[in-house]
């Protein structure tokens, strides 16, 4: 149920629009005493509730991704209809003046050499994104995470970064 081998997870793909055609449409959930949270990751991929992607679509219609996913426990019963939630903005978001991470090669921000902090220009009106010098996260604005909070949403933790 893993996903399809045409379909690679991975940091060189983060932030850009997929095709359809080779998206997993079923993920095994091995708990049935805990339910899947409102968002989990599984094989480098996220997958998403109805009403994480309702927050998300909100704030940013039609910008990213939600392929439905069926959500299933190890022995083929259905556990929770899901999406497969790919955010579609790739940008370039750290503030270059004020943070003190080292850029790697001009690749990559190393956070265990400094601090980030972001940009609120180059963030610009987005509210989910994936920045390109910063490869192990996705970003959501405060005004997302807020509404995260405020509806319960479960499986979500947040790292809180500055943001000038």
């Amino acid at each position: 149920m893993g996903p399809d081998p045409r379909f690679e997870t991975g940091r060189m793909y983060a932030g850009r629009a997929v095709k359809p055609q080779h998206i997993p449409t079923k993920v095994q959930w091995s708990s049935k005493r805990y339910l899947p949270p409102d968002i989990f990751q599984s094989a480098g991929l996220i997958f998403v509730s109805d009403a994480f992607k309702d927050i998300i679509e909100r704030h940013e219609p039609g910008v990213h991704q939600f392929f439905p996913v069926e959500v299933a426990f190890k022995d083929g019963s259905f556990a929770r209809r899901m999406y497969f939630f790919n955010i579609c903005n790739r940008l370039d978001t750290m503030d270059r003046e004020r943070a003190t991470a080292e850029l790697i090669k001009e690749i990559a921000f190393e956070p265990r050499t400094g601090t980030f902090v972001f940009s609120r220009a180059k963030i610009g009106s987005a509210h989910a994104w994936v920045d390109k010098h910063v490869h192990y996260g996705q970003f959501f604005s405060s005004q997302v995470v807020d509404d995260f909070k405020r509806a319960g949403l479960t499986g979500l933790v947040v790292q809180p970064y500055a943001a000038l």
